[in-house]
């Protein structure tokens, strides 16, 4: 497949026209980068492969590799799901991984740590710039881990690739002056900060399962890290427990809703409002553990749903009646008190945009919100 090099020039064409890619030498690095050696296939959907062996599909197989997309490359059962297929690794959108890589902010003598190597197209493009003396990259999956080495190999990068939790970090590299998440995090690991170089970067997808943004966070002393929230999401897959399970803590998956205790009430909160993003991202860091919102139609109108990850969960009707809006709580939690809080807060300080936000986190574990600066904490009501 000799025929690439125009179509990886295209694809950082368009990056660069959509203003994600700047650097020359990042725009270097994706023309010189084949990405088809790292996705030899992907799948269309559950059923559908598209294979780059197949002639018949050599031109729509490059146009999509080639394009600005994600691209599945493993599939999981989800346990306890009965069938239910979830991604384990995937090719990233490209204009996503070049925002990323430039917010690195790298110079040619830095060290970096790629937490999630799935297919190694990004720890090629890590190498291409740095040389792959400079690369260190670790992924739960094994598998993934022996593919990506001689995928690597074969366009001559041999950089450090581990087979083991990416919360670890690879201590025997440290110290890193950049390290890059290519999966997601809610809370930053206490590892990363102990093994970044003091001032180095931390680049992340930082987030929860309704709303979270990249970040940037800077070592600010042997014990801390500290940044702000972006503008951009990053919607990757969970930094996961276990290598064959999508769940991000190894456990099973269960859709079973209690019923008992329910308490009834009402409120003033339109539920229509948790669809603007901002107030999700408020909501969401103020209830840590609440898994999805999602909405359903019933005789008296659209019904919102919010569920937690201890069993709690809410229903509001978005049909209201003198102003108010009925409300059925279950659980330890109440989770419809919690969304008013949040919606008070975002309100009283101007609808932030998470723009506005950032974050403190330690070696302790500690992790805390705010918003403008440090000294105004997002706190729970």
């Amino acid at each position: 497949m000799n025929d690439w090099q125009a179509w990886a020039r295209r694809l950082a064409d368009d990056l660069t026209k959509q203003g994600v890619l700047s650097d020359p030498e990042w725009q270097t690095a994706f023309v010189a980068v084949p990405r088809h050696r790292f996705v030899p296939r992907f799948y269309r959907d559950e059923t559908t492969v598209v294979n780059g062996d197949d002639p018949g599909q050599h031109e729509a197989y490059l146009d999509a590799v080639y394009a600005d997309t994600t691209l599945v490359t493993q599939l999981a059962p989800v346990p306890g799901a009965n069938g239910l297929l979830w991604s384990t690794s995937s090719s990233t959108m490209p204009s996503l991984m070049a925002r990323m890589l430039e917010l690195l902010d790298v110079t040619g003598t830095d060290r970096v740590l790629e937490i999630g190597t799935g297919t190694g197209y990004n720890a090629a493009l890590l190498c291409h710039r740095l040389t792959d003396a400079h690369v260190a990259s670790i992924d739960i999956d094994p598998t993934l881990i022996a593919q990506a080495r001689d995928r690597l190999a074969s366009l001559g990068y041999r950089p450090n690739l581990v087979a083991g939790d990416g919360a670890a970090g690879i201590p025997g590299g440290a110290p890193y002056d950049r390290i890059i998440a290519t999966c997601a995090i809610s809370t930053v690991p206490p590892d990363w900060i102990a093994q970044l170089a003091p001032d180095g970067l931390i680049v992340a997808d930082v987030r929860g399962e309704i709303a979270g943004s990249l970040a940037v966070l800077r070592r600010t002393d042997e014990y801390t890290a500290q940044g702000r929230f972006l503008a951009h999401p990053g919607h990757f897959m969970w930094m996961r427990a276990k290598a064959g399970n999508p769940l991000r803590d190894g456990g099973t998956y269960s859709t079973v809703r209690s019923l008992d205790n329910a308490q009834h009430r009402t409120t003033d909160l339109d539920p229509a409002s948790l669809d603007r993003t901002e107030l999700r991202f408020v909501l969401q860091w103020l209830a840590p553990n609440l898994q999805t919102i999602y909405r359903t139609d019933s005789d008296d109108g659209e019904v919102v749903h919010l569920h937690a990850d201890d069993g709690s969960w809410a229903e509001v009707c978005t049909t209201a009646s003198n102003g108010c809006y009925p409300v059925t709580e279950v659980g330890a939690q109440s989770i419809w008190t919690t969304a008013e809080h949040a919606a008070r807060f975002w309100r009283h300080h101007n609808q932030p945009a998470p723009t506005r936000f950032g974050l403190t986190t330690t070696m302790d574990g500690t992790q805390q919100i705010w918003l403008d600066n440090p000294s105004t904490p997002l706190l729970p009501n």
